[in-house]
């Protein structure tokens, strides 16, 4: 069933003139809707959230933190219909959206905890003669309205990891959620409002980074960016967005070596849940598998028959290991990647296969430096196991 959502600013729940329709990524159904932001309502927002910040420096550490623990006990509550979500928006199985809600539980209680001890330093000044029977002390402030951009792939925790440390350190956010998976987000601003958030110190809006986003990364009252998301959009931010404080976690290319000795019994569960967990779309996805070449043929084959035990399907099935990836869009993308890496020499072990927004787990081998599979993140289910002589040769 769809629902609309409305934008929160400055705790009141509006609409825009467009909207932006949400899909289950599994089989296409729209599951509900969001404001697609103007101009004019970001800058509203942010101008709701400097009377927010207002709120938030006024409120005692005790209070910041009462309304994190609240927020993650309300986490706990709703887990079920979180995680729901989770698997219709984000095509994130069952038992990974679990362990994201779960995760947002913790993250919640530590910004609770961390709002009591967020204090300074007292320096001693007798280093110098001068200093004698002196001291100097520094203390920390809150930064001000954070404009704080997450991504489609982890919908929750990610938002979690901006807004939980930013409330207790006392500033206000102006959230902007990916807009494949803004629906978890509106769930988790309703959460903060129920545990007690005072108005504007959270508002959120809707709308892609090439409009929404940069309209919020060049007001001048935002103090500070975070972001999550591919290394060209991280660098264009702070290209744009002047001078304001900036913290970027970025896309990456990760390799996992093998070496002769190795436990292989343990090696093979770990890379392939690293290699497929979330269809391959998470940040430290494993990537890249160097091998000893004296074991590279007996961990091939027990990566390839562990790998064709994973459940691919609808991710809201609990027995579910892989479901679809974001878009087709992005589905089609690694699979022209796959095929010009076989095209130029690849060998395929195991996958290669799409159907729809569904990409199966693939295995490649006779990989070369060049192809966009090994140089380029792939961000979907592709592995490539590369033999290596050394683990010297492994790390050049």
């Amino acid at each position: 069933m769809s629902q609309s959502h409305k934008m929160l600013i400055g705790g009141q729940w509006l609409d825009s003139d467009k909207t932006i329709a949400v899909t289950n990524k599994y089989n296409g159904d729209v599951i509900g809707s969001v404001p697609h932001a103007s101009e004019a309502d970001v800058q509203k927002a942010v101008q709701a959230a400097q009377a927010g910040f207002e709120q938030a420096v006024a409120l005692p550490a005790h209070h910041r933190s009462r309304i994190l623990a609240i927020t993650s006990r309300l986490i706990y509550q709703e887990r079920n219909t979180l995680a729901g979500l989770i698997a219709r928006e984000a095509g994130k199985v069952w038992k990974y959206a679990m362990g994201e809600v779960k995760r947002a539980v913790e993250t919640f209680q530590f910004a609770a905890e961390e709002a009591k001890r967020i204090h300074g330093e007292t320096v001693p000044m007798d280093a110098s003669p001068n200093g004698e029977n002196k001291f100097g002390y520094f203390i920390r402030v809150p930064v001000g309205v954070i404009a704080a951009i997450s991504p489609f792939n982890f919908p929750l925790n990610l938002v979690a990891h901006k807004v939980a440390p930013a409330i207790a350190a006392g500033n206000s956010v102006v959230l902007k959620p990916a807009s494949a998976t803004p629906l978890t987000a509106v769930k988790l601003a309703e959460l903060l409002l129920k545990a007690g958030l005072p108005d504007g110190v959270l508002n959120v809006i809707f709308g892609p980074g090439s409009t929404t986003g940069r309209a919020l990364i060049t007001q001048p009252d935002i103090a500070m960016v975070t972001f999550t998301g591919s290394p060209p959009v991280g660098s264009f931010i702070m290209q744009h967005g002047g001078l304001k404080k900036y913290t970027m976690e970025l896309g990456s290319n990760s390799a996992v070596i093998v070496c002769d000795d190795a436990d292989i019994d343990r090696a093979i569960p770990a890379c392939v849940t690293g290699s497929y967990a979330n269809s391959g779309q998470v940040c430290i996805s494993v990537q890249r598998i160097y091998v000893h070449e004296s074991i590279f043929q007996a961990f091939t084959s027990q990566f390839i028959n562990e790998t064709k035990k994973l459940v691919v399907g609808d991710p809201v099935v609990p027995e579910c290991d892989v479901g679809p990836m974001i878009s087709e869009s992005e589905a089609i993308r690694v699979e022209k990647w796959v095929n010009d890496a076989l095209d130029a020499g690849a060998t395929l072990l195991f996958g290669g296969r799409r159907d729809g927004c569904i990409y199966y787990p693939t295995v490649l081998t006779d990989v070369k430096p060049d192809m966009q599979v090994v140089k380029d993140e792939v961000f979907g289910p592709v592995v490539s196991i590369i033999p290596v002589s050394s683990f010297d040769e492994a790390l050049e």
